[in-house]
This record gives structure tokens, C-alpha cells and sequence, in this order.
């Protein structure tokens, strides 16, 4: 099923949001996100950023709960990249309405 993960021994990944669609410039807030799940909607992400036109870039390590083969499954408005040991596995940086991409 779709069981939520139970948590690992992490905090989050580093989330940089950007006032661009570009990751661009400096970041105009740094964050740890717990998870990466939002649904915005129309509003921002947060204070001081715009509720279009933004981008966020999260890195970090994830902890898996055993060794093996994993997918990853994106579902966004607009575009998205996932990168996973330095592999790109989503690469769909486009406008557009809500897609879902994976990569293993």
C-alpha cells in the first residue's frame, strides 16, 4: 500500500528557495524540511516568497530501511529534477500542469 515511511535517524533535507524558476542567486530562505510533501496551492511557500516563479533545491542523505533497488516517484506543477548519487533520474524541467515521473 501506500504506508507513510517511519522515520529515520535524520532530520530532513536542506531545502534553498529561490524568488527564480532558475535556482539561481541567493537563496532567499534555508531550511530543513522534514519531508518533502507540499501542496502550495496558489499561496507561497513562505514570507518573503513569491507565489510563482519560485524554485527549491533539497539535498541531503536519505536512509533507507534496507539495501536494495528503489524508485522514486515525483509529482509536481512545472518542472523537477531528482538526482540520486549523482545519477539523474527525473529530468523534466518544463511548465506544465501536475505530471508524475519516476526513476529507479
Amino acid at each position: 500500500g501506500n504506508e507513510p515511511p517511519t522515520g529515520g535517524s535524520g532530520t530532513g533535507l536542506r531545502g534553498e528557495y529561490f524568488n527564480n524558476n532558475a535556482l539561481t542567486g541567493p537563496a532567499v530562505l534555508t531550511r530543513t524540511d522534514a519531508t518533502v510533501n507540499f501542496d502550495w496551492g496558489l499561496g507561497a511557500p513562505a514570507p518573503g516568497l513569491n507565489a510563482d516563479f519560485f524554485s527549491v533545491r533539497w539535498t541531503g542523505k536519505l536512509e533507507t530501511p534496507a539495501t536494495g533497488t528503489y524508485t522514486f516517484t515525483t509529482s509536481t506543477d512545472d518542472g523537477v529534477r531528482l538526482w540520486v548519487n549523482n545519477v539523474l533520474l527525473v529530468d523534466d524541467w518544463t511548465g506544465r500542469p501536475l505530471k508524475d515521473n519516476s526513476g529507479t
